[in-house]
């Protein structure tokens, strides 16, 4: 689970603007929304405070993290200023911005304003280029965020016809109750664990039989629904999207583990509020924990139940 500490290792591949290491070490499920670094600032505005002498790491970082999920309007807190300066005349050159209640598009505006400027006689003309471009590139994306390909019916049609084609089929799951079935080559094109099992000397590589007795039929078959089309044509129940969910993790589909994670804040109950949170927090998916402990926070019933049990410890 993402914590403190890989909210460091984080901050210090922005600060260096190591796009490498920051896709190296950066888990596939982190919270972007998370504030970063000694003065815990939203990781674009964090971006945006280091020096941007180097525009291709920068903007390269700054893609990356937007389309990996940070939010270039969330704003800061913390009432600091934080300040750049010519390194030949500091006194005379230094200028500085409240980031209090500023997103990273608003500092980099605020940015050009006081670097074109020129405080001392500084030429600041890099540095008001880098911010002209991200604030480029951050509008790019936020164009492309909002439009969404329709996928046309029949070709989720097709692709289920081919998930249906169970003759067809060359690998076997054997689940708590039952076996499903599904394609090798889709499962190995999209996991890189069933992958490398299909493909080892190991019992599941010459058999392609895969033992999975502590999930349901259900569970696997809700995964392979969405494996092949994205979508499914029962009415799941939140027990099987749990397994589901489960497999994903642990087959590292990373675009499944978001379906799923994404799906079930519309499936929190009393009766169920208490498993997907669990599930969330084993799998370290903060923005599933969050809607837990909302949905706990509103319920009368579940507050009722951690009064009484409150009670009871004493």
């Amino acid at each position: 689970m993402a914590g403190p500490c890989c909210d460091d290792v984080v901050a210090g591949f922005i600060k260096l603007h190591d796009l490498e290491g920051l896709q190296q070490f950066t888990p596939s499920n982190y919270d972007w929304t998370r504030d970063v670094g000694e003065f815990d600032l939203p990781p674009l505005v964090l971006l945006i405070c280091e020096d941007v002498s180097k525009p291709t790491t920068f903007l390269k970082c700054a893609e990356w993290m937007i389309q990996s999920g940070a939010d270039p309007q969330q704003k800061a807190k913390p009432r600091i200023c934080y300040s750049w300066w010519k390194n030949d005349n500091k006194d005379a050159t230094k200028v500085s911005i409240e980031l209090a209640g500023r997103s990273a598009i608003s500092l980099a505006f605020e940015r050009i304003r006081v670097f074109k400027e020129g405080k001392g006689g500084a030429n600041w003309s890099v540095d008001i280029k880098r911010m002209q471009d991200f604030v480029a590139m951050a509008a790019r994306r936020a164009a492309w965020k909002d439009q969404k390909m329709a996928v046309h019916h029949r070709v989720i049609d097709r692709w289920e016809s081919f998930r249906n084609m169970t003759s067809t089929h060359n690998v076997i799951f054997e689940t708590a109750d039952g076996e499903v079935s599904a394609h090798e080559q889709m499962l190995a094109v999209a996991s890189p664990v069933l992958k490398a099992m299909l493909e080892s000397c190991m019992k599941e590589g010459s058999s392609k039989h895969i033992q999975i007795k502590d999930s349901s039929g259900s569970g696997i078959s809700l995964f392979l629904d969405a494996l092949y089309t994205g979508s499914t044509c029962v009415e799941p129940h939140y027990k099987s999207m749990l397994v589901a969910l489960d497999l994903a993790h642990r087959w590292q589909v990373g675009d499944i583990v978001d379906m799923f994670s994404g799906f079930l804040p519309n499936m929190i109950t009393v009766d169920s509020s208490v498993e997907i949170a669990e599930a969330a927090a084993l799998k370290g998916l903060e923005q599933l924990q969050r809607s837990c402990v909302s949905f706990g926070s509103t319920n009368e019933h579940i507050q009722s139940q951690l009064l009484d049990h409150l009670w009871i410890l004493r």
